[in-house]
């Protein structure tokens, strides 16, 4: 205890703060933006082009040596492909890493050159340790397309916003693939009793011109957010049954936020809740009771409750008994094109 009331405490960014509350029994660590942009960097670009480096110097060994790398490196890079958070780093950088892998891949199995024959004389080892890895690779990688598969039962609603290009930063089936969809299986949800509504939320973010969704990861300002304060539509005919608009937004990664889905709206249509959160404080432009039109303003985003960056949560459950945190999850699709798995771009 005093270990982490001294982590708490502590100004120094790099170190965790780990926030408890003792009533719901949870433990959640939250990066600080020190420790994100350190993160997103190595998963994104250090250890991938390490890896892709590694690939390359395979080019110069033996056939079979290098078939399993290239599966190795192949799964590696198809993971990260579906399931990083590229919206702290740059979405195109993705394709670059592909591009690169492909290019590599073909020389390496092309004009393969055979030399090196093992390394202090334990090649087998290595290489079955190298494909075990790949396996467990290759495990989430179906995990993340099985997830990505637009169910049979969805409900139509049209993205909430009039222009722009926009990101999935989690979305698909939570039950099948927490890297691709975190809500569901998160153990603060689970705590909370609210993660089987969220098996098929989404969250989404603004994407600039260039691929960026803010300007400087470490920045402390919400408005260096490319979707702070964009203007938030209804996204169906339906009622409004729930609102909040007082709470304050958060700093960005202050690691200090409440169990809530911040500033919200509820919309209900049918049996089908649809909740709208993290909006920004007073922004709501509509009351409880009122009939809602598709189109109609809303809110504006904001960065509130538990959220570490501004963007939008959206989830819709359906339910009889108006508990609807603890309805049956039900996947969303978009403007009749769109199913929002995660590192999906949406443009409007």
């Amino acid at each position: 205890s005093d270990l982490l009331r001294y982590m708490n405490s502590c100004s120094c960014d790099l170190l965790p703060r780990i926030y408890i509350n003792k009533d719901r029994g949870r433990i959640v660590m939250f990066l600080s933006r020190v420790q994100l942009f350190i993160a997103t960097k190595m998963l994104n670009i250090v250890l991938p082009v390490l890896i892709l480096f590694g690939l390359f110097q395979f080019g110069k060994g033996n056939l079979i040596d290098c078939i399993i790398y290239t599966f190795f490196v192949g799964n590696f890079i198809f993971l990260l492909f579906k399931t990083a958070p590229w919206e702290f780093t740059n979405y195109y950088i993705r394709y670059v890493l592909v591009s690169i892998y492909l290019i590599v891949s073909f020389r390496n199995l092309i004009f393969i050159n055979t030399g090196i024959q093992g390394i202090f004389g334990i090649k087998v080892l290595i290489d079955v340790l190298v494909l075990i890895t790949s396996l467990i690779l290759m495990y989430f990688n179906i995990g993340s397309v099985r997830a990505s598969k637009k169910p049979k039962d969805c409900i139509d609603l049209s993205l909430p916003f009039k222009e722009g290009k926009y990101i999935i930063t989690d979305g698909g089936d939570g039950a099948i693939s927490s890297l691709l969809n975190y809500h569901n299986k998160a153990q603060i949800h689970k705590n909370g009793k609210s993660n089987t509504s969220m098996r098929f939320a989404t969250d989404i973010a603004k994407l600039n011109k260039i691929g960026f969704t803010v300007k400087n990861v470490l920045t402390k300002e919400n408005k260096d957010y490319e979707i702070f304060h964009e203007k938030v539509y209804c996204p169906c005919d339906g009622t409004v049954v729930e609102i909040v608009n007082g709470i304050e937004n958060n700093i960005p990664f202050s690691r200090i936020y409440p169990y809530n889905v911040g500033n919200r709206i509820i919309l209900k249509k049918d049996n089908y809740y649809i909740v709208m959160g993290h909006l920004s404080k007073d922004s709501i432009a509509v009351e409880v009771g009122d009939s809602v039109k598709l189109g109609q303003l809303l809110a504006i985003i904001g960065n509130s409750g538990l959220t570490p960056r501004p963007h939008l949560h959206m989830q819709v459950s359906k339910c009889e008994d108006g508990q609807y945190w603890q309805g049956k999850s039900v996947p969303i699709f978009f403007n009749d094109l769109y199913y929002p798995m995660k590192n999906k771009i949406i443009i409007v």
